[in-house]
């Protein structure tokens, strides 16, 4: 049985985003104006990307349920915010690696305290292949490592219909 979603254990997780965010300031200046544009577009389009591929990757059977509450604090919080942040602070002074192995140790963890606060992230493989709900989670962290790889690409794209964007 899962813990349940808990006015405490949601202000736990929103706690621990933000120590998450502090972490992340550290790198960095605030977002850019120049930048806004290209924070929000990331923002948006990641949050409601993630709670939709995030359900339907559990009804295809490859990604376990997260509840409604944690799916959107996952999305919008951690995708739709900590990722533009994270991958904006770091896209000029780390070499892809580093910004491969950023991604993927933050999601580790986020991961983590979301699976001890709400039981979540609970799958035993990661698409049948991997064994293990270690393996689970290693590799879902692993496919949003991909992040600083994808998202100059989509950006590039996205620049050639949307101006104003900071195309990394």
């Amino acid at each position: 049985m899962n813990p349940p979603f808990t006015p405490g254990r949601v202000l736990l997780l929103l706690a621990f985003y933000a120590a998450l965010f502090l972490v992340i300031s550290m790198h960095r200046t605030p977002v850019t104006k120049a930048e806004m544009r290209t924070f929000l577009l990331l923002a948006v389009g990641g949050a409601v990307a993630a709670i939709v591929a995030n359900y339907l990757l559990f009804r295809l059977g490859v990604m376990s349920f997260l509840p409604w509450p944690n799916n959107i604090l996952h999305s919008v919080l951690w995708i739709g915010i900590g990722f533009p942040l994270l991958f904006l602070g770091i896209r000029h002074h780390h070499s892809v690696v580093v910004q491969f192995l950023l991604f993927v140790t933050f999601s580790l963890i986020v991961k983590y305290a979301e699976q001890l606060l709400f039981g979540t992230w609970e799958k035993d493989n990661f698409f049948g292949i991997l064994q293990g709900n270690f393996a689970y989670i290693l590799g879902w962290a692993t496919v949003d490592g991909l992040y600083p790889v994808l998202i100059p690409a989509g950006l590039r794209l996205a620049g050639r219909v949307i101006p104003g964007l900071v195309l990394a």
